[in-house]
């Protein structure tokens, strides 16, 4: 944090460059993201729960001039510098609570209360859920992802990306869920190229293999910064692609409806191709 502390006693402001997908590039950006979680350790409070909330509009605003006193960054990248600040006061609480909390919560008090319970239980049940850690370190997909497009000059693929993380530094998938996943993407990759196999909506190659949907909001095997919108643009269209003279199968039909959150369906299912139906007379 030192340049920054000095650029900003000469009046200087850091440029940041961020890719077309919207993440911050090189060392510069590197100091963006150390800048951010500094500011949400200064500016806002460890009482706040949810930082969404409208009643922080004016919190941060102050964090929003902050950044832009010490860095070049236009506008368009408030949403995603705000939501990185959220996340970075989240796990500074997080931090506080493990380091000066937890060894003085005894049984008689909150972990025996209903409310620790609820949470403990639902905690689990999400660990429980989450075969798949990552071994990619704390640069997490946002440098590899830039990584690999410096090699290939494109970018990658989430399944490409999810299969780089599982990967560890000798080379090897860390156990057999891992390897039996890493099987389907080549499966799919393959039937994708041979046209045999097409990507519906959010039901692509990592979300089959997975055999999982994409959560709302996130998208597996991509950094924090890349929204659904941003990613399916980038890669292929939102909308299914139906040649008109085609009628979608059963699995088509059904991956595409699942995959969609319920206000979508609304508005999107109905202008999928009508299913056939069996004459049975």
């Amino acid at each position: 944090m030192k340049r920054v502390h000095m650029a900003r006693k000469r009046g200087e402001r850091i440029q940041v460059t961020f890719d077309e997908k919207g993440q911050p590039e090189g060392k510069h950006g590197d100091e963006l993201m150390s800048w951010i979680g500094v500011l949400a350790q200064e500016h806002v409070p460890i009482w706040i729960q949810d930082w969404r909330s409208r009643g922080l509009d004016g919190l941060k605003e102050i964090i929003w001039k902050e950044i832009v006193t010490s860095f070049t960054v236009d506008d368009c990248f408030r949403s995603t510098c705000l939501k990185s600040c959220g996340e970075a006061a989240r796990n500074f609480r997080h931090d506080l609570y493990k380091m000066f909390v937890e060894e003085f919560i005894t049984e008689d008090n909150y972990r025996t209360s209903s409310q620790f319970q609820q949470l403990s239980d639902r905690v689990n049940e999400i660990r429980t859920n989450n075969e798949y850690s990552s071994r990619g370190g704390r640069d997490g997909y946002r440098k590899l992802d830039q990584e690999k497009f410096k090699e290939n000059g494109k970018w990658e693929k989430s399944d490409g990306l999810w299969f780089e993380q599982q990967t560890g530094t000798d080379g090897e998938l860390k156990d057999s869920a891992c390897k039996k996943v890493s099987e389907l993407i080549m499966k799919y990759n393959t039937q994708e190229s041979q046209g045999t196999f097409e990507s519906v909506g959010t039901s692509d190659v990592l979300s089959r293999a997975l055999s999982r949907p994409e959560y709302k909001g996130r998208i597996r095997g991509q950094s924090k910064f890349i929204t659904p919108s941003k990613y399916f643009n980038l890669n292929r269209n939102v909308e299914p692609s139906f040649d008109p003279n085609h009628v979608p199968t059963v699995d088509q039909h059904n991956s595409f409806k699942a995959s969609c959150s319920v206000q979508e369906k609304q508005h999107r299912v109905s202008d999928l191709p009508t299913m056939p139906v069996d004459n049975q007379e």
